[in-house]
């Protein structure tokens, strides 16, 4: 997070935060972040890979972090990557 704090936000440039649960949210809005970013999956190997836990359990997670950074004015963004 150091990144985030130590350079400012100019215009036009956003730097979103890949947050993966409340802890680094906290961490996030400690730095200063304006603008998150959770990763999800569509598959549940990739998920219990690299998530550590189901699809179900992540998206319960991101809503908690989602609503915590609504609540504070801080922009969301969501990722889902797929495979075929």
């Amino acid at each position: 997070m150091s990144f985030v704090r130590n350079h400012p936000q100019k215009e036009n440039i956003v730097f979103p935060v890949l947050v993966p649960n409340l802890k680094g949210l906290e961490a996030a809005i400690a730095s200063g972040a304006t603008e998150i970013a959770v990763f999800g999956s569509a598959s549940e190997g990739f998920s219990q890979n690299n998530i550590n836990c189901s699809i179900d359990e992540s998206l319960g997670r991101f809503k908690q972090v989602c609503d915590v950074a609504l609540s504070k004015g801080i922009r969301v963004r969501g990722y889902y990557p797929v495979t075929h």
